[in-house]
């Protein structure tokens, strides 16, 4: 791709991200259904967000591996490889195209496993264990959506942003601003080659707030047999949302590298000698 195009289909991921939060920050909130959420039991959404948090906990541990036995990263990155080196020889949009594509064949496939699960465990009558088997997809669907755009997903401060991606998601409308904020600025530090500096800990409490809030209701009703079979559609729902985000990230992602390794070989502000 020439720079001009890649400059324009960042411009345009941009806007794309943009319109995912304002969407989520100019969404009315159903009256009815929150007045349900907050009729629950608070124990009930404690019990959630600590599921929630454990999850996390455990599935980033380095120690456990749990992460790296989730994802064929190798697969992944022969995919990215393959791709990368026909978006480099194609000075228009139909590489990245077939890129877009590839992204997205391999979220549908973990946005069935997403909705296989939420239907079989619903079924019978699971709610809160649930919640364990329902991070790991999320982790595993953002994480390789990641891979397939290139980026190394062994790097700690990956797995931070994507809490923040997770926490993003699933905020509600009043915070959607804030959290596109947030987001847009740690991306810019990672155009800029500088790694963010967040605090896990807190990232994981809060991506595990926002994840009860969000689910709590649609949990408590799965967690009973007869409407176990809903799963299946609020576990959808929360993937779809999570997978257009990620996407937007990731593709910005390599958008601003592609921009960078540019700049870098024309010698764009830079004591670069040019070829």
């Amino acid at each position: 791709m020439t720079p001009q195009n890649i400059q324009k289909e960042l411009h345009l991921t941009h806007a794309q991200m943009i319109r995912f939060f304002r969407v989520r920050q100019d969404r009315p909130e159903i009256r009815s259904m929150r007045r349900m959420a907050d009729a629950l039991p608070e124990t009930h959404r404690q019990l959630l967000h600590t599921a929630f948090a454990e999850s996390l906990r455990a599935l980033l541990d380095p120690s456990r591996g749990i992460v790296d036995a989730m994802v064929h990263r190798e697969e992944l990155e022969q995919t990215y490889h393959r791709f990368d080196r026909l978006i480099d020889a194609d000075n228009g949009y139909r590489a990245l195209e077939a890129l877009d594509r590839e992204a997205a064949k391999v979220q549908r496939g973990d946005l069935s496993l997403a909705a296989l699960e939420g239907a079989g465990l619903g079924t019978l009558g699971i709610g809160l264990p649930e919640a364990a088997v329902l991070t790991a997809l999320m982790l595993k669907s953002v994480l390789e959506t990641a891979a397939v755009y290139g980026v190394n997903i062994s790097h700690p401060w990956e797995q931070e942003l994507m809490l923040m991606i997770l926490a993003a998601v699933f905020a509600r409308s009043a915070d959607a601003g804030r959290e596109q904020r947030q987001l847009m600025a740690v991306l810019r530090q990672l155009g800029e080659g500088n790694p963010p500096d967040i605090d896990r800990e807190h990232r994981i409490e809060l991506a595990a707030r926002r994840m009860a809030g969000s689910m709590s209701l649609q949990k408590f009703v799965q967690g009973i047999p007869v409407f176990g079979i809903s799963g299946m559609f609020f576990n959808t729902a929360a993937v779809v949302r999570l997978n257009t985000l990620s996407r937007c990230v990731y593709k910005q992602r390599y958008l601003s590298a592609k921009l960078r390794e540019a700049g870098a070989s024309a010698g764009w502000g830079m004591n670069v000698a040019k070829p």
